[in-house]
């Protein structure tokens, strides 16, 4: 894979690491098995300097590719400077005793296990990682056992056994992203020859179903993944579901209301105060925690009206100065004819009560927390030598100011 490739596939990898599930503060432990999976997991942690701690358990149940596997995470973990803990397991002495399928017994082993190392380490919680063809090949399993809406929604990112709380970061990624981010880095990894074995159902979903239905949709695995998540959103109350069932009816796609769900409720510290989204018909505002919603109907334009007054026969304890569509100011220094316009970069005026020099206009509307969306839709008022007179709704400029020597009043009005 050329260079500039490889940095690609590592960098979209990246972008879209749902870091609202796994925070960098504290420690993570992380479910090791040296597949590509597990492997591009704790890469791709380390890459955002993610305290992380691998745990590998090893099953003897597959002769020496136990031994392979748990030798090459031994390896791993060394050369990436990861802490590993091992654990050995006679999983079919476990699975006799207990009455239980081996499978069973594997995972009883592995989630206690588990749960007392999170205990032990004071860990956040474990990372496994599951991605976007194991959520399609569960939702099939569920639908051919016979299942309901619960079975329909497939793996949750987040969920809590007993004490332990189980994440899982890379469900909206595909097998062949993260092995193809592996071949990116020159990251080789192990392989389960057991995966391609068709004694178990899930392997025949994955060799033989899921390739006949990719025949019929390519993007078959996004789109049982995006029905699950779908499916699962409509049956809670969370404010995610609310944002869902709000902002959908305007065009606003999943993808979008995830995105705007992240910097809303888990913001990170280089976010920018703005951030706007776009559908076809609206756009939304998040500014300093507000959700802004909005109709691209544009609305009428507004027209700029400007009337004269003498101040004898309109005196100053008369006017209503708190009136944001109408200003006054002294006409002495201003040159006709008054032109109303949207502002634009490197506008620059001096607010009411600066007796010297200038300020930017949009430094003036950031000091006074004026939303993004509220900033692409000021106007000015300027004269014929392009002085602003009046930021409207907002501060005329100080050298227009009505003073004790003036003598008439220009009254401007925006409708």
């Amino acid at each position: 894979m050329p260079g500039k490739d490889r940095h690609s596939a590592a960098q979209q990898i990246y972008r879209r690491f749902p870091l609202e599930l796994v925070r960098k503060e504290g420690k993570w432990l992380i479910a090791l098995s040296g597949g590509a999976d597990s492997t591009a997991l704790a890469l791709i942690m380390k890459h955002f300097g993610i305290d992380i701690h691998a745990l590998h358990c090893n099953f003897h149940l597959r002769g020496e590719e136990s031994t392979r596997d748990e030798t090459f995470v031994r390896t791993f973990c060394q050369e990436q400077q990861i802490p590993l803990q091992v654990a050995h397991f006679d999983t079919i002495h476990e699975a006799r005793q207990h009455h239980e399928s081996i499978e069973m017994a594997a995972r009883r082993l592995r989630y206690t296990w588990f749960e007392q190392q999170q205990q032990q380490h004071a860990a956040q919680g474990i990372c496994v990682a599951h991605h976007l063809d194991d959520q399609a090949e569960t939702i099939l399993l569920n639908l051919i056992r016979g299942t309901g809406l619960r079975g329909l929604q497939g793996i949750s990112p987040q969920r809590t056994l007993g004490n332990l709380n189980v994440v899982r970061p890379l469900l909206n990624y595909t097998k062949q992203e993260l092995t193809d981010y592996l071949d990116s880095l020159g990251q080789p990894y192990v392989t389960d020859s057991t995966n391609l074995e068709r004694d178990a159902m899930r392997n025949r979903i994955r060799l033989d179903v899921i390739p006949l239905l990719r025949q019929l949709n390519p993007n078959i695995t996004q789109c049982l993944a995006r029905t699950a998540e779908n499916l699962r959103l409509s049956q809670t109350d969370s404010p995610h579901t609310q944002l869902y069932n709000t902002l959908q009816p305007h065009g606003f796609t999943r993808t979008q209301i995830i995105d705007i769900a992240r910097h809303l409720h888990h913001p990170s510290p280089n976010q920018s105060a703005s951030q706007q989204w776009h559908s076809t018909t609206h756009t939304l505002t998040l500014d300093r925690g507000q959700i802004i919603l909005e109709s691209k109907t544009p609305p009428p334009p507004p027209i700029l009206h400007s009337e004269t007054l003498d101040i004898a026969a309109h005196p100053l304890s008369k006017i209503d100065w708190t009136d944001k569509s109408t200003a006054y100011i002294d006409p002495t220094s201003v040159h006709p004819p008054l032109a109303l316009r949207p502002m634009q970069p490197g506008d620059r005026f001096r607010p009411y009560g600066m007796p010297h020099g200038s300020k930017l206009l949009s430094d003036f509307l950031t000091d006074r927390k004026v939303p993004l969306n509220e900033k692409q839709r000021q106007l000015i008022v300027e004269d014929q030598t392009h002085a602003i007179i009046w930021v409207v709704g907002r501060e005329i400029d100080h050298r227009y100011r009505i003073t004790e020597n003036t003598k008439q009043i220009l009254k401007l009005t925006i409708r």
